[in-house]
């Protein structure tokens, strides 16, 4: 490699990445990501180029000191997005806690990197892959349109996400059937006699979101009703956000008996809301929620819940992504589970 240029690169970046090598090469990230890893679709004259060029310009990933021949690290990387300052969301933290404690057993350590609300998600990404630190990714919030998945498919980088996307290539992934909930929770509210009960979801940006307002319209239909678009919410899911749907909503619609809350710690602020109100849940209002963890239980009262535990999401996720990283075509390597609903105490009926 020609000194003069390799000095030059050094001089650019403080830190040498995938793309500083790529850019000292002329060649593409997906390109010199593969090559370090020996990949198949690679020849074998550009991945000896590509592994000359990042020992000279002092391309190390892992700080531990990654074996430049088989580009392994024995590390994985989960995005934890941080939805609100101060605070951490339960319900994620149950989920790495499972996937970490998994992914050990199989000989990887866990690099948790946090996403914040002003961070750019493809950019988090990107700038872990780059630094070429994990042999493969988790990542959570799926979109529709996941850029986040599209550039790990182009870099060839392993993954696994925690719920689906819309895009045609196929992806490793786990996934709760969030459709099926909405339509059994509408069933339910509307069964008991509950006129236009409220849906409060997550930012319609999620793709689990629009499974539920999916499955709640279809049940709708099916009974020849019209959905209120009105009464259905979205919002952040925190007890802050959920508290003001309760305060906002029953002010514009005092007669509403019932809602189902697809967030367990939105649910905890709009209880909170209900109280304020007079309102008393399992007596004259009807709660549903759905929850990843066991905290519908320390609701006064209990909440009537669709739940899957986010503990063991992470554990399917752990055995998923050791598949991804070991070749496993993506075809086989999708998976959706049912929620159990637990009845509690939440509900009254009309009938």
């Amino acid at each position: 490699m020609d000194q003069a240029k390799l000095a030059a690169s050094r001089r650019a970046a403080q830190r040498v990445t995938l793309r500083t090598v790529a850019k000292a090469l002329g060649l593409s990230v997906t390109t010199v990501s593969r090559a370090l890893k020996d990949g198949p679709e690679v020849n074998r004259e550009t991945i000896d180029l590509v592994k000359k060029a990042a020992s000279d310009l002092g391309y190390r990933p892992n700080f531990g000191g990654i074996n430049l021949r088989t580009g392994k690290t024995h590390a994985v990387g989960v995005i934890m997005p941080f939805h609100r300052d101060g605070e951490m969301n339960i319900v994620v933290a149950s989920l790495i806690e499972g996937f970490c404690g998994a992914i050990k057993q199989l000989g990887y350590r866990t690099t948790v990197v946090p996403q914040f609300q002003a961070d750019d998600p493809l950019a988090t990404v990107r700038d872990l892959v780059e630094e070429g630190t994990v042999d493969g990714v988790i990542l959570t919030h799926t979109r529709p349109q996941d850029d986040r998945v599209k550039y790990l498919l182009e870099v060839g980088m392993p993954f696994v996400t925690f719920g689906r996307t819309e895009l045609l290539s196929k992806h490793p992934s786990i996934d709760i059937d969030h459709e099926e909930i909405g339509a059994a929770a509408a069933a339910r509210l509307l069964d008991a006699g509950h006129k236009a009960p409220l849906l409060v979801a997550p930012s319609s940006q999620f793709t689990y979101s629009l499974q539920f307002i999916k499955g709640w319209t279809a049940e709708f239909n099916r009974r020849n009703q019209t959905v209120p678009d009105e009464r259905m919410f979205f919002t952040a899911t925190t007890p802050d956000s959920g508290k003001k749907i309760a305060v906002d909503a029953l002010a514009k619609y005092p007669g509403v008996t019932s809602a189902f809350v697809a967030s367990d710690e939105a649910a905890l602020g709009f209880v909170s809301g209900l109280a304020d109100l007079g309102r008393k849940v399992g007596e004259n209002f009807s709660i549903l929620t759905y929850s990843g963890s066991r905290l519908h239980d320390f609701y006064n009262p209990p909440l009537s819940t669709y739940y899957f535990p986010n503990f063991v999401i992470g554990q399917r996720l752990s055995d998923l992504l050791y598949r991804s990283m070991q070749g496993e075509p993506a075809s086989s390597l999708s998976e959706i589970v049912r929620a159990s609903f637990v009845e509690r105490r939440s509900e009254f009926s009309l009938r």
